[in-house]
């Protein structure tokens, strides 16, 4: 094996420099397909099952099946740690679905190539300021927003506009004007120590943080209202902040000119419940 980051592809171990992916891919031609990402911490994960029936169900609803179990799948993302000296390290690791076969809509094969890599990841502590996208979700109706789906051209337009504005990320809204997530993490926000965050309705890709953290606030009795919510709601809020499996919890310092309290005291509560469900939690 030549030297080089190791990955997997379709059950193999093989160095980046090694893998071969056909240019026919349906992958790359149509973002036929499906992913899921989960941070590795030192040997552990956090909702490995939750992130693994994601990408199932996934599969399922494009019409594809996978040829791996979830403890064949763990079992080879714990190898691929070893093999890349990451298994004492926090990493991201990403797992990556596409249907086999050529080009064309009506493809009828069901059949999955994948491909498994991971990288030691610093993740970023930094309040983050957003900007409001003009780019909208795409609508529930005219594609699931359950899964971790292939194509995320409207999530690269809309970041090409936080970064042209100089943000670190941009807030989107739904066709009908409704707040719905950001690029990359789920948004809540803070007001008379109540929790709010938009509902599954919202076009939002809804997280597997995102149920930790609606989990952790019930434990504590901090109330979580989840709905429909025009801009002017976040804006007026106290605090707020961000969620993703990589992140965990990201606090946002402003959105557009509108700035926010950061280190707010509810915040903090949640950032320490989820610390602790996360000690409780975190499995091999």
């Amino acid at each position: 094996m030549k030297s080089g980051r190791c990955m997997i592809l379709n059950g193999e171990f093989v160095t980046e420099e090694e893998a071969s992916v056909s240019p026919l891919n349906r992958g790359m031609m149509y973002g036929d397909g499906c992913f899921e990402t989960i941070r590795f911490y030192s040997g552990k994960f956090l909702g490995w099952q939750e992130h693994f029936n994601r990408l199932i169900n996934g599969l399922s609803y494009l019409g594809m099946e996978a040829d791996f179990s979830s403890h064949e799948l763990k079992e080879s993302v714990v190898r691929l740690s070893d093999k890349n000296k990451l298994s004492d390290k926090d990493a991201m690791v990403r797992i990556q679905c596409w249907r086999k076969g050529e080009r064309g809509y009506k493809s009828s094969s069901s059949q999955v190539n994948w491909m498994a890599q991971i990288g030691e990841i610093s993740p970023k502590k930094a309040p983050v300021r957003l900007t409001v996208a003009n780019t909208r979700c795409i609508p529930d109706k005219a594609l699931s927003r359950q899964y971790k789906l292939s194509n995320g051209l409207n999530y690269i337009k809309a970041a090409q506009e936080a970064k042209a504005k100089n943000k670190d990320d941009a807030l989107m809204l739904t066709i009908s004007d409704k707040i719905s997530e950001t690029t990359s993490a789920n948004v809540f926000w803070i007001k008379n120590e109540t929790v709010f965050t938009p509902s599954k309705n919202c076009d939002l890709l809804p997280g597997i943080t995102r149920s930790i953290i609606v989990e952790v606030c019930g434990e504590q009795n901090i109330p979580v209202h989840e709905g429909a919510y025009d801009l002017y709601e976040i804006q007026d809020a106290e605090a707020v902040f961000c969620t993703n499996s990589l992140i965990e919890i990201l606090d946002v310092s402003a959105i557009e000119d509108r700035e926010f309290q950061i280190q707010h005291p509810v915040v903090r509560k949640i950032k320490e419940s989820f610390e602790s469900y996360k000690m409780e939690n975190l499995k091999i």
